[in-house]
């Protein structure tokens, strides 16, 4: 009897312990996307990529002057709201906290942040290495 003991005591910590598994994650899609913000569709370089993720805070009515991506680039807002310019096709369009885009390919266009704070956006380049996803306009 007093061998069975720890038998029992074991298979009791053993059940408790599976009664204790943690749930299962959860992955839910927010949003697919195949094509860049000016229809293009979205094609990575070919060959070896370096993945570069940077963020920017754009301050309150502040700008992202001109400037074009020869990859394609995607943008999730954090925070605030941009406004968004394409000025080869003069359309523009808005994002908020939580929306994602990817900017359009070789066209320049510009961002301005919209409302009473900044605007905070996470930026998400696939390139060859050693190479940047940003060229800026001359002024």
């Amino acid at each position: 009897m007093i061998r069975t003991l720890p038998f029992f005591a074991a298979l009791a910590l053993a059940g408790s312990a599976a009664a204790q598994t943690p749930p299962a994650p959860i992955t839910t899609t927010l949003k697919t996307l195949s094509a860049t913000s000016a229809g293009q569709p979205i094609v990575a370089p070919a060959g070896p990529l370096q993945v570069t993720v940077s963020e920017t805070t754009v301050p309150p009515h502040g700008q992202i002057a001109p400037h074009k991506h020869p990859y394609p680039r995607y943008v999730y807002v954090l925070s605030g709201q941009v406004k968004v310019t394409n000025l080869a096709t003069g359309e523009s369009y808005e994002l908020k906290a939580g929306d994602m885009s990817v900017d359009p390919v070789d066209q320049w266009h510009k961002a301005e942040a919209l409302g009473p704070g900044p605007a905070r956006l996470i930026a998400l380049d696939q390139t060859p290495p050693g190479v940047s996803n940003v060229v800026r306009q001359s002024p």
